[in-house]
């Protein structure tokens, strides 16, 4: 009886496992930056051709393709890398748009029906402060220069 239970529990574990690889991961990067992107996968993909690719993942999404384990890839905004002594793919993504968010995938290229793992990317908006001109008249410069001097400090905490 003990052993059937310690076998009903593996499977629940390794149910949970499968369930957490399905949901996928999320990355998040600010607008105008970069994101890095990691994925696992097993140690018999080590040396074969890893791909990224854009939801839903046809031919026409795949946006770029290991040419070469541990070997950097660059196309565009995008570079990937086959970390083969992590059994991991590296994705970045540089110059983050907005509308880049959403649902990716990192794909293991084989016979029949591809392996991918899905990630999130989420790209947030970044506020920018503006300054504004204020004229100055002669008899107020002792001020303007405190207010200048209290701007400088407000931009320098908002940054």
């Amino acid at each position: 009886m003990k052993t059937c239970l310690r076998i009903l529990s593996l499977f629940q574990v390794l149910v949970c496992v499968e369930m957490k690889n399905q949901s996928g991961n999320v990355f998040t990067g600010a607008e105008g930056g970069r994101v890095e992107i990691y994925c696992n996968y097993r140690d018999e993909f080590k040396y074969v051709s890893h791909y990224f690719c854009r939801h839903p993942c046809g031919y026409s999404d795949v946006l770029i393709k290991t040419e070469k384990a541990d070997k950097v890839t660059s196309k565009g905004r995008y570079s990937i890398l086959n970390i083969v002594s992590a059994l991991s793919l590296s994705v970045t993504i540089r110059n983050l748009r907005l509308k880049d968010s959403g649902v990716y995938y990192c794909g293991v290229d084989q016979w029949g029906k591809d392996t991918l793992s899905k990630v999130v990317v989420t790209v947030r908006k970044v506020h920018s402060v503006s300054s504004i001109m204020i004229p100055a008249s002669e008899s107020s410069k002792q001020s303007d220069h405190q207010l200048t001097q209290s701007t400088d400090r407000a931009i320098a905490t908002v940054v």
